[in-house]
């Protein structure tokens, strides 16, 4: 019974040592870019993954676009803000794909942006030029996430964007069961399932200073130094991943 005992323990052992073993390379790799890794809807992924970036309009949805402010005595919020519920990059073609070969490295992802930064603060926030002298705007995304329960760690209230440098999050999936039949099928540097789009919830709030004229009447738009607003990329996703790591850029019409 003894000698029993002894050879179940010390297979319990080993099975427990197998186990731990096989978690050592349990990353997940997340990367961006255009929709040509889509593939059919009986498979979520192709060869090449996305071939390039992807560049998303989002537009304001209100039947006039007017926008009304007063002349300010000081630097100060105006009480208007916008807001955008829950966009998806898929609408303009851009999507997030995740790889699970040996050769990820869980990386985070990096926002950047082409704001154009007005010298100007309010609270502990950077304000950032509009095409109206004297009006300025934050930009906060929030509650970020992408199909089959993939998620990031950005927590409330958000990621005021420009505030810093360098600004990073993290994607996940904390279901293994859902890992096991997407991210697990891109098990090579070729492969990269396609999870979807991205979704986000944008808030601009605006700001005047006292070189705003109320009495001007013209089209606001949010100043940039490109084409776009701000972006997604993956830096360092892994060898033979980065080749394939590409940039979601975004852009607003007012």
């Amino acid at each position: 019974m003894k000698k029993f005992f002894r050879h179940f323990l010390f297979l319990i052992l080993c099975l427990s040592c197998y186990t731990a073993s096989a978690g050592t390379d349990d990353n997940v790799g997340y990367i961006v870019g255009n929709s040509y890794g889509v593939g059919p809807s009986d498979q979520k992924w192709r060869e090449t993954g996305p071939n390039g970036d992807a560049t998303v309009i989002f537009r304001y949805a209100t039947s006039t676009n007017n926008l009304v402010f007063y002349k300010p005595t000081q630097l100060g919020p105006t009480g208007v803000k916008l807001q955008w519920s829950q966009l998806d990059t898929a609408s303009g073609g851009g999507f997030l794909y995740c790889n699970r070969s040996d050769s990820t490295s869980g990386s985070a992802m990096r926002i950047e942006n082409a704001m154009v930064d007005s010298g100007k603060m309010y609270g502990s926030h950077k304000l950032f030029n509009t095409s109206v002298p004297g009006l300025y705007y934050t930009l906060l995304i929030s509650n970020m996430w992408s199909a089959y329960g993939t998620v990031t760690n950005v927590s409330s209230p958000g990621i005021y964007i420009g505030d810093s440098a360098e600004q990073y999050f993290s994607w996940y999936n904390p279901s293994e069961d859902v890992l096991y039949w997407s991210c697990n099928n891109a098990n090579s540097t070729r492969k990269y399932w396609a999870v979807g789009g991205i979704y986000q919830t944008l808030t601009i709030e605006f700001y005047t200073d006292t070189n705003f004229d109320p009495t001007v009447t013209q089209q606001i738009k949010l100043s940039s130094s490109s084409n776009y607003l701000y972006s997604f990329k993956a830096y360092g996703a892994g060898q033979g991943i980065n080749e394939h790591s590409y940039f979601i850029k975004i852009d607003f019409a007012l």
